[in-house]
């Protein structure tokens, strides 16, 4: 089933994108233009933004995608207070359940808290990547915002990741273990052999250029629920149940 939150996808297209397409190839590649031809932008603007908050999260997103997306800088809160987001079918164990979206700026607020320690940071990478990826913030361009905002936190905490050697299906798969289970330390468990030293500012366009996959549509094998369901319901205080506090750096989890 097509991602459809607005429910006019036969009219405006998917995510009432600025051409009206609904081509899941078209879309991809008119959404990618839209990335690649405002990275420089976006990266100027963290380089330049102190300190990194929600709102900076929310003006990389816009800066990326607002040639393509009117509704780019707005996360699932403002757009789709209404919906819960999951990926795959709710019924299997293994889905990965997104954050509420009344909770989504709690999250992303947390996992800039814990960049800010940068000890803790360079040594739980994918604590701090796999807060931002739960949180979702948007509705499309996720994977993207939050790489750049990633990067450009690690090079405050002095070191950077070599992404030309990771392995997109591996590192999905440890992304979802992780937003599953944030106690495993699954992500950090992938991404720890690839922490380097800085990188210049400079050579990011490149590297981001040269990730594979970054170009793929973020919604595949997304559902959207009403989060008026009883059993929706029950999956946000089951999980919420299974993970009452989050973890701190001082806690050492």
């Amino acid at each position: 089933m097509t991602f459809d939150p607005f429910g006019d996808f036969e009219t405006a297209g998917y995510l009432q994108n600025s051409l009206q397409l609904k081509d899941p190839t078209e879309v991809k590649e008119s959404e990618h233009l839209s990335f690649e031809s405002s990275i420089e932008d976006a990266l100027v603007y963290l380089a330049e933004k102190q300190p990194i908050d929600y709102k900076a999260v929310l003006k990389v997103h816009e800066i990326l995608f607002s040639g393509f997306y009117h509704w780019a800088g707005k996360d699932r809160n403002e757009l789709v207070p209404h919906l819960a987001v999951f990926k795959g079918s709710r019924d299997d164990p293994r889905t990965t359940v997104f954050e509420h979206p009344n909770s989504i700026k709690m999250s992303v607020d947390y996992a800039l808290k814990l960049a800010a320690d940068k000890a803790y940071f360079r040594d739980r990478p994918g604590r701090v990547m796999g807060q931002l990826a739960f949180a979702h913030p948007f509705l499309d361009g996720n994977r993207r915002t939050i790489l750049i905002v990633f990067m450009e936190l690690c090079y405050r905490a002095k070191f950077a990741l070599d992404w030309s050697k990771t392995n997109k299906d591996d590192y999905l798969r440890a992304l979802s273990d992780e937003i599953r289970e944030p106690r495993g330390a699954y992500l950090d468990n992938y991404l720890k052999p690839f922490v380097v030293e800085i990188s210049s500012r400079n050579e990011w366009p490149a590297t981001i250029g040269g990730i594979k996959g970054l170009d793929g549509l973020d919604k595949e094998g997304i559902t959207y629920e009403s989060l008026d369901d009883p059993e929706v319901q029950q999956i946000y205080n089951t999980y919420r149940g299974q993970y009452p506090d989050p973890p701190t750096p001082e806690s050492g989890d």
